[in-house]
Formats: C-alpha cells, sequence, structure tokens
C-alpha cells in the first residue's frame, strides 16, 4: 500500500506518494508541480512568468497535463497547467540526512512532441541510485517555437527553451525540500532534449543553474536543431490571407489549442536535413531576456559556453530512425532521397549543377557501384544517421575539447537486447500493428500478455543490426511497453551500465572514478584530442574503442569544406 506524505515548496504543499522502483526499494513521487504560470490568454505564445501560490494541499500524486502536440495522429494535452514537472526522490529531508544530487532530464520529440509522463519517462531505473530527479514539460511546436520579426510583438521565439531556464530555477529554490543539492545539479537529455541541453550550456539566461550536462544523440550542430521565422507558416496552416504577422498574432492568440496543433502538423514532418524546419530553436535579435542571439559554433569557438563536465554520445546505427519516418510520412522513392540528406546549411539548394554534384558525392562514397535499393537499406541508414546525428555531434564534441576547459566524455551505445524497443518499432513492417498489439499486451492479464507477445514476435521485421536513435533511453527509464525486468537477469545489467555511469557522473562529475564490476571495471577517460579516439563503447561488454565513425565524419567534413556557400 502507498504512503501518502505532504512537501512544501515556495507556492504551497504539495501530496506526494511512495512507490517501488524494479528492485522492490521505495522512492517518493510528487507529480504535476507547477513550475510556471499557466500559459494561456495573453500568456499564449510568451515567456514563462511566476505561477502563484496554492491554498490547501496540492494533490501532487496524479499526472498534470502535457504541453499540446499530436501523437500517431491523435491531438494530446492543453495548455492549462502544462508547465509542470515530476520529483523523484529516494528520500526526503531530514535534519541529519545529506543532499543528493539532482538529474533533470528534459524529453525529445523533435521540438513538436513528447512529455514529463510516467508512461514515457517512468523512473523507475534511475530509482535505484540515491539521487533526486526532476522531469520537466515545455512548450512544444507553434506554442514554444513561435518566432516573429516584427521585434515590437515581442514574439523572438525561443519560449520552449525558456520554459525550460524557468523550470531550472524552480529547482534552485525548491530542490532541497525533496532532499536535493540545488548546487550539484546535472541536466540530460535525449534528442531534442540533448540538443535543448546543449543550447542551455550556451544561454547566458541558464549560468549557475546547473552543474553538468549529458547530450544523448543530439547537439544545437544538428541540421533537424534549428527552426525559423515562422509567422507565414502558422498563417497557410491556419488558411488566414494576412502577411502582417501583428494581425496573424492577434488570430493566433484567439484560436483553439486544437486547430493550432492541427496546422502546425497539416504538411507532417519529414526530417529531411535539406530543410529548414519551421518550428526549433532560432537565433533571436539581441535584446533583454534573449536566450540566444550568437550562432552556437562562434559561442563555443570563443570559449564562452558554461565550462562544466558533459557526457556526449550517439547510437550505432542512429539513421535507423528513417524506418520509421518513411512509415509516418510519404517520403518519395528511396532512389530519389540522396538529394533531401544535402544539409540546408550548406547553402547549394539554388545552384542545379552544385547539387548534382554534391548528390553524387554522396551516392559514390556510401553505395559506390551499389544501386540505391531496398535491399540494402542499412546503407540509407548510415548515411542518414551520419547527417542528421554523428557528424553534429562530434562536429560539437571537438570544439568543445579545444576551446573548452572543462571534461568531455565521449561514448557509443552498440548495446542490442530486447530493451532496443526503438529499433522493433523502426522496424517492424506493420507499425500500427505493432503499435495496437503493445498495447493490448499491457492492458491485459499475465496469461493473455503471454500470448500476444508470442504473436507480436511473429510481425515480420526488417532485421539489420546496430542500436536506433532513441534506443538508450529504455536503459534508463520504464515506457508503457517496456517488458518486466527480473533483477539479476540480463537486461537488468544492461540498465545498470547507464544507471551507474550516467549517476555517478552526476555524483561526482566522473562516470567511472575507480574500476567497477558493473562497468566491467573500465575507466571513462575525457576526449585527449580532436581524434576522438578514446570513445567509451557501451555494449555487454564495456569497452574503449577508436572512432569508428571518422571517415565518414571527415568525408562530410571535406564536403563542407569545398561545397558550402
Amino acid at each position: 500500500m502507498s504512503e501518502d506524505i505532504v512537501v512544501n515548496v515556495e507556492t504551497g504543499d504539495i501530496r506526494g506518494k511512495s512507490h517501488k522502483n524494479y528492485h522492490g526499494g521505495t522512492f517518493y513521487r510528487f507529480s504535476g508541480t507547477p513550475y510556471a504560470k499557466a500559459p494561456v490568454g495573453d500568456l499564449r505564445f510568451k515567456a514563462p512568468v511566476p505561477c502563484e501560490p496554492w491554498t490547501g494541499v496540492r494533490d501532487g500524486t496524479k499526472e498534470g497535463p502535457e504541453c499540446p502536440s499530436k501523437v500517431y495522429g491523435f491531438h494530446n494535452g492543453n495548455e492549462d497547467n502544462c508547465l509542470n514537472l515530476n520529483v523523484y526522490t529516494r528520500k526526503l529531508p531530514s535534519s541529519e540526512s545529506e543532499k543528493n544530487p539532482v538529474m533533470v532530464f528534459i524529453h525529445g520529440g523533435g521540438f513538436i512532441g513528447g512529455s514529463n509522463r510516467n508512461i514515457t519517462a517512468g523512473p523507475h531505473y534511475l530509482m535505484t541510485q540515491n539521487i533526486v530527479l526532476v522531469v520537466i514539460n515545455y512548450r512544444l511546436g507553434v506554442f514554444g517555437f513561435l518566432s516573429l520579426e516584427d521585434q515590437s510583438l515581442g514574439i523572438p521565439g525561443n519560449t520552449g527553451l525558456k520554459d525550460q531556464v524557468f523550470a531550472l530555477k524552480w529547482v534552485q529554490r525548491n530542490i532541497h525540500n525533496f532532499g536535493g543539492d540545488p548546487n550539484n545539479v546535472t541536466i540530460f537529455g535525449e534528442s531534442a532534449g540533448a540538443a535543448s541541453v546543449h543550447y542551455l550550456t550556451l544561454s547566458p539566461l541558464s549560468k549557475g543553474l546547473f552543474h553538468k550536462a549529458i547530450m544523448q544523440s543530439g547537439t544545437t550542430l544538428n541540421s533537424w536543431a534549428r527552426g525559423r521565422r515562422n509567422a507565414l507558416d502558422i498563417a497557410a496552416g491556419m488558411g488566414y490571407d494576412d502577411t502582417d504577422e501583428k494581425s496573424i498574432l492577434e488570430k493566433l492568440r484567439k484560436a483553439t489549442t486544437k486547430s493550432i496543433v492541427n496546422a502546425a502538423f497539416k504538411n507532417g514532418e519529414k526530417f529531411e536535413p535539406g530543410q529548414v524546419r519551421p518550428f526549433g530553436p532560432v537565433i533571436e535579435y539581441p535584446h533583454e531576456g534573449a536566450f540566444l542571439s550568437e550562432e552556437p559554433i562562434e559561442i563555443i569557438k570563443s570559449g564562452r559556453s558554461h565550462q562544466v563536465p558533459m557526457i556526449i554520445g550517439y547510437n550505432s546505427l542512429e539513421g535507423m530512425l528513417y524506418g520509421f519516418i518513411r512509415k509516418m510520412n510519404n517520403c518519395g522513392p528511396l532512389s530519389e532521397s540522396i538529394e533531401k540528406d544535402i544539409p540546408y546549411d550548406m547553402n547549394i539548394s539554388h545552384n542545379k549543377q552544385l547539387v548534382k554534384e554534391v548528390t553524387k558525392k554522396i551516392k559514390d562514397f556510401y553505395y559506390k557501384d551499389a544501386e540505391i535499393s531496398e535491399e540494402n537499406i542499412k546503407i540509407k541508414y548510415t548515411l542518414y544517421g551520419d547527417i542528421s546525428m554523428v557528424h553534429g555531434i562530434q562536429k560539437t564534441a571537438r570544439p568543445l575539447k579545444k576551446h573548452g576547459s572543462a571534461p568531455v566524455y565521449l561514448y557509443r551505445m552498440s548495446l542490442e537486447s530486447s530493451l532496443n524497443l526503438s529499433k522493433r518499432f523502426c522496424q517492424t513492417n506493420y507499425l500500427k500493428t505493432f503499435i495496437a498489439m503493445s498495447i493490448l499486451t499491457k492492458m491485459s492479464s499475465p496469461f493473455v500478455s503471454g500470448i500476444l507477445e508470442g504473436l507480436k514476435n511473429k510481425i515480420p521485421t526488417t532485421d539489420i543490426g546496430g542500436v536506433s536513435h532513441g534506443d538508450d533511453l529504455f536503459f534508463l527509464f520504464r515506457i508503457w511497453f517496456s517488458p518486466t525486468v527480473v533483477v539479476g537477469s540480463e537486461e537488468d545489467r544492461y540498465i545498470q551500465k547507464f544507471v551507474k555511469a550516467w549517476t555517478n557522473f552526476a555524483k561526482y562529475g566522473n562516470p567511472t572514478q575507480e574500476p567497477e564490476s558493473v562497468l566491467d571495471g573500465v575507466i571513462w577517460k575525457p576526449i585527449e584530442n580532436e581524434e576522438l579516439n578514446n570513445i567509451f563503447e557501451i555494449n555487454k561488454v564495456i569497452s574503449i574503442t577508436r572512432n569508428f565513425e571518422s571517415e565518414r565524419v571527415a568525408f562530410w567534413d571535406e564536403l563542407y569544406q569545398n561545397y558550402k556557400m
């Protein structure tokens, strides 16, 4: 039977509840705690403002709403109190207890989806260690990244990133009430969450709010991590004839949440490197309260990024995500896809001859003499992963080492097990059937679940070796379709490799202070030079490896050098 418990924060009392982690230990959950005022009415699209105190005891045993988005075509979330966070802690404070390190997780979802809910970020694995975990919501899509040219309207962009800053300020003021140490805060995220973490290490607004950072499969230098001025994009989606930003803004403030979400998703999201995405982080014009008003690479090269220890890494076949994107969108013939993989920031789309030359170089490098086909789809996955993830991540790590003073730890995940759930979604030939079977399996009795799991495993898949974008998450968080993990099993040991390295880093700023059996006795050292030849390889047995992607990354470096305009 779970135990209710009340904690006081600056705006009132919150009732939480005790739960069990997957090893059987106790932790406490406080869900749906507002860190900013509901962004409704005149506050829609605006930077966050403080929430007001409440009377009585707020119910933190139930989760708060998600920020508006779409999931598999269904409208999700609402604006009222979507700026909330969940806190999980092993120990509540007492006069004698020491403060525990704090880990703040920023979810991914391409800046257009995701949330802090237990079904996608269950704390049960991380709560085997003595940390305080905070999982936040932030505004998404148009609501978080509307960006207007007209400075007088006060909507420069990056509202979703400013939400994240506001949440970190809440942590600084309140986390001691949950047994957390405000002077030992690690921010971590995956995909868009990782890019958010990197943006936070560059923004003057977040200075001093955290002390370490972990970026899993994403940085500011990935092509998908940037947006643009977008008033005309959303106006077109809403069916407005207006081109005047003030008029567009006035209409958007009166529009329903659902209509805005539907308009933003009208053309789908193909995450093509050749296209600037409409809704994402931007470089703001200089002004008081700007989150970022310079190019990330210039801040890094100047040594002005926040000098905190960092972990950065990627998975062995990030581009398997393309298989999922193809199932959700009409991406056109595979044979015509290479031209779309030429990054927009090469600025050659207007020059047909250069596009032709670069397309041929990419084809020759990756496919050699082979034809582009479904039979060699792994080549496409490698290509897509390199330009969408790996090149930008390594391009981030190198200058951080060269121009920074803080240690940078680089990892590569190649661990494959039953927990690689993103890979299963990307490889299944019948995605909707797989999703439906997964839901039914979780909703059914143990006997029926066993039968359904067996049937689900018989759904045809394209079996390709490698670790997909997103697979690392399932070794840190339990989600709604995670398999049951038995203590002492292989899956348990794999989870603890991630959990131990990540929480060691949160505690000490060093993921391997000393040899530990759970990490196979390996000492993970910071990168020593720009060759990046001491990478922490997370596999069934951990090792230190050379940079397996160096030749492919060098190809893209040369392509940029020779063709970028």
